[in-house]
């Protein structure tokens, strides 16, 4: 939840797709700092950038036809067989996750090879997430298209950088 005096005294409720991310920048233009850049994919040397969006113009228009369609999260995990990242992707139906080998340093990135285990869940028939639809046959052609579209777009966001 957040406050933003004079700009949503009375509370908003939405719908849209939000991520953590998008905190920061959200801050920095309530504050009326300058917008941030977003940053590179070695961002090690720069002071301050960002990788979400401000939700202030959600805040204006919590209905608004351009706000984004997809999400993503990531999240890290180390087992038996090492380090691996869970890379996901949520819309207003799924989530769909991939669990891949994750290279530590120096890399520091995924080996999209090496796929442990995949989530898909139909957030309107199962809000809950207690079925995991991956592994069933009827949900193949579904499971090929997000693969390539979680792949496309992390792909993207890192070149638009």
């Amino acid at each position: 939840m957040v406050h933003v005096l004079g700009l949503i005294d009375n509370g908003i409720v939405t719908e849209e797709l939000t991520e953590f991310v998008d905190m920061f920048p959200t801050l920095v233009e309530a504050a009326g700092l300058p917008v941030l850049d977003l940053c590179p994919e070695n961002s090690t040397n720069v002071l301050v950038c960002s990788e979400g969006n401000s939700l202030v113009p959600l805040m204006k228009d919590p209905a608004s036809p351009n706000w984004k369609k997809t999400v993503f999260s990531q999240y890290p995990r180390s087992a038996d067989n090492g380090h691996q990242m869970g890379y996901s992707m949520t819309t207003a139906k799924y989530r769909y996750t991939e669990w891949v080998k994750f290279d530590m340093k120096p890399l520091y990135k995924p080996d999209w090879n090496k796929v442990y285990c995949v989530e898909l869940y139909d957030h309107i028939k199962d809000p809950e997430e207690n079925y995991n639809l991956a592994y069933n046959s009827a949900e193949k052609k579904l499971v090929s298209e997000l693969r390539k579209e979680l792949h496309f777009l992390l792909a993207a966001a890192r070149t638009s950088i």
